[in-house]
């Protein structure tokens, strides 16, 4: 490989990493640079200034004072050099100096530069990724006072394509997320015709085979058979798991989708919860306490899912050596409240807590389920804007919390 016909650093390959990285050669020039070179040549009380972007090969004048910004030979640069100098530089008369004397900008080349002063443009990582400099054709010095701002100018370059950089990453991070939304929207939607589409095709049938199964126990000599009633029974009981089965389907494929908030009394709401369960808590002798609830927005709809999801579970992982009691109850906080449905049964580990929201999980296999109730309530709650905890009751049982911000924004 032939040697550069330019000095360059040890760094260079991450030099040339950090400047991709900005992007500034393949983005529009942002528009405050031209005041910045405007002010370094009048601070410092000369005709030409430049924002110089050194590149692998060249040297790219992305703004200037005194010229139209263009684009040269890196080897022809006399920024080529500054950039690889531990410290600014600052040259009264180029032709007395080792380092430009025979550079074709000074030499009547390509120009006739005497006066030559550069700050580096170096990025908070460390690597530099141009100068700005300023110069003239008549041999001049800088007081202290202008070589400080010609610095502190430097800076402002730097932070300024930080800016810009950030805006540009934030403006792709607004844009990817606009479109995981507009997908995920399309999914659910798509979610929700497939799951509507496969409730009927398979509800239709399977409403066709438990009447059959359950007409079967009616014939006498299925009845006087135990084998033929025992599989009888057994194909009723299957059909009507297999019912539960898909309503839970549907009923996750339909939870977080678009919501119709609305003022929704929660106490009103949960003794409807209470009344649709009135069988199962009869039969299990369960009592049921609904506290003083509040008024919330939200969904009436997906929150009665999500509380008549909560109440069924804790009548399902009741104890046996007790009495099953369920409470409702609600607590403010500073942002919204909290909605417990709080029971004494089997209780949850807490290893086993988050893992249980997720879809098909159970931690009691021997309780009929098709574990997909929790998973609907956690989608239900995030759509809400809150979120979903479990937590040990303190005489034993699980706790299940809703938190709902006060101002419900659906997510």
């Amino acid at each position: 490989m032939a040697k550069a016909s330019f000095p360059v650093s040890a760094d260079e390959p991450e030099r040339l990493r950090v400047l991709r990285r900005y992007g500034i050669l393949t983005a529009p020039v942002p528009p405050d640079l031209a005041s910045i070179v405007e002010l370094a040549s009048y601070v410092c009380q000369v005709p030409h200034s430049v924002i110089n972007i050194i590149s692998a090969e060249d040297a790219n004048l992305i703004a200037a004072v005194g010229f139209e910004p263009t684009v040269c030979a890196r080897g022809d640069s006399m920024c080529a050099v500054t950039l690889v100098e531990p410290a600014p530089v600052c040259v009264p008369d180029a032709r007395l100096d080792v380092r430009f004397a025979d550079n074709p900008y000074v030499s009547g080349v390509l120009g006739d530069i005497r006066f030559y002063a550069a700050s580096q443009l170096r990025t908070p990582e460390g690597p530099v990724l141009g100068t700005l400099c300023v110069f003239d054709t008549e041999v001049r010095r800088l007081t202290a006072s202008q070589r400080g701002a010609l610095d502190k100018l430097a800076g402002m370059v730097v932070d300024v394509l930080d800016l810009h950089r950030h805006q540009a990453l934030l403006h792709l991070a607004l844009q990817a997320a606009d479109e995981a939304r507009s997908e995920l929207e399309r999914s659910n939607r798509a979610l929700q015709q497939f799951a509507g589409q496969v409730s009927h095709d398979l509800k239709n049938p399977l409403t066709g085979v438990l009447g059959h199964a359950e007409n079967l126990i009616d014939i006498p000599a299925i009845a006087k058979d135990p084998d033929a009633s025992f599989c009888a029974q057994r194909v009723i009981g299957s059909a009507h798991r297999m019912h539960t089965m898909i309503e839970d389907v549907l009923a996750l494929a339909s939870a977080g989708g678009r919501l119709h908030l609305e003022p929704v009394d929660l106490n009103t709401l949960a003794h409807a919860v209470i009344e649709d369960l009135d069988s199962p808590i009869s039969t299990h002798g369960a009592r049921v306490t609904v506290e003083n609830l509040p008024i919330v927005i939200a969904d009436a709809t997906q929150l009665r899912v999500l509380l008549q999801n909560l109440v069924s579970n804790a009548l399902k992982f009741r104890r046996a050596d007790r009495p099953c009691q369920i409470v409702i109850a609600a607590g403010a906080h500073g942002h919204g409240w909290d909605i417990a449905v709080v029971d004494n049964g089997r209780g949850i580990p807490p290893q086993d807590r988050q893992r249980v929201m997720g879809l098909f999980t159970r931690v009691h296999p021997d309780v009929e389920g098709s574990g997909i109730g929790l998973a609907t309530c956690q989608r239900i709650a995030a759509a809400h804007g809150g979120a979903l905890r479990l937590e040990e009751t303190p005489d034993g049982g699980t706790t299940a919390v809703l938190t709902l911000p006060t101002d419900t924004t659906p997510n």
